[in-house]
């Protein structure tokens, strides 16, 4: 059961900050209507959490995909969660992401200033427009090259549309390593590589993207609210293999 690796680090009667684990979906949707984090939620703090967003996803303010893993903030009433949603519009909470792509980025840094829209062929993904979907904003920064194979990428949401970070940096030909839906494996890059090594960059079974800080002023005590979460085991693994090549 993944609820057991949900790590409460922080909570209040306002709000809860949360380090959510991979393979947990935050909310129910079209095929996952239970063991989600909403459920988790409801049997930990059954009615003392906003409603703003529904019914149905009680608490949550923003979210993670299913994969992500990383750091969640969460509302118990509806007057926090209204403050924080607009400190989200404000760009007043500094969400920071480690992904581990492949290749090369063109840059050291810059900002993916692209906008982003459901796929009209198929409305599982989202795609780049460049007329029509939503204001997308990323900036990122190079943390880390391992020859010409894969790089660690910091990533800086400065809105928050669905699947941003992973459609941004695919557009950019550097793909998450283990991102199905939006990559593919580069094995072209991995020619010189040891096979043993190759096999595990390969088998990497999820988007390597997480959510690893997290900072704000408290929207009711007024205090700099501020989170960083380590690496989970298996992104670990992946640099740590890497690190050889």
């Amino acid at each position: 059961m993944l609820y057991k690796n949900i790590k409460i680090l922080y909570e209040d009667k306002d709000l809860i900050v949360l380090d959510k684990p991979s393979g947990l979906v935050v909310h129910p949707g079209a095929g996952q209507q239970n063991q989600t984090l909403v459920d988790f939620l409801i049997k930990k703090y059954g009615k003392n959490l906003s409603n703003l967003s529904g019914l149905d996803r009680p608490g949550i303010v923003h979210r993670l995909d299913k994969d992500t893993s990383g750091l969640l903030l969460v509302a118990k009433n509806n007057k926090t969660h209204k403050l924080l949603q607009e400190k989200f519009k404000k760009r007043e909470i500094n969400r920071l992401y480690l992904a581990i792509v492949w290749g090369l980025l063109k840059k050291s840094a810059g900002s993916y200033n692209m906008n982003i829209g459901r796929n009209p062929k198929n409305r599982k993904k989202f795609s780049i427009f460049k007329d029509g979907g939503k204001k997308a904003i990323t900036n990122y920064i190079v943390k880390r090259n391992f020859s010409n194979v894969a790089s660690i990428v910091e990533c800086k949401l400065l809105t928050g549309r669905t699947h941003q970070i992973r459609v941004h940096l695919s557009n950019s030909g550097n793909a998450i390593i283990g991102d199905k839906k939006y990559g593919k494996n580069k094995l072209k890059l991995l020619k010189n590589v040891d096979k043993s090594l190759s096999k595990h960059i390969i088998s990497f079974k999820r988007q390597a993207l997480h959510a690893y800080f997290l900072s704000f002023i408290h929207p009711i005590k007024k205090i700099k609210i501020q989170f960083n979460s380590k690496l989970p085991s298996d992104i670990n693994e992946l640099v740590k293999k890497l690190k050889l090549i």
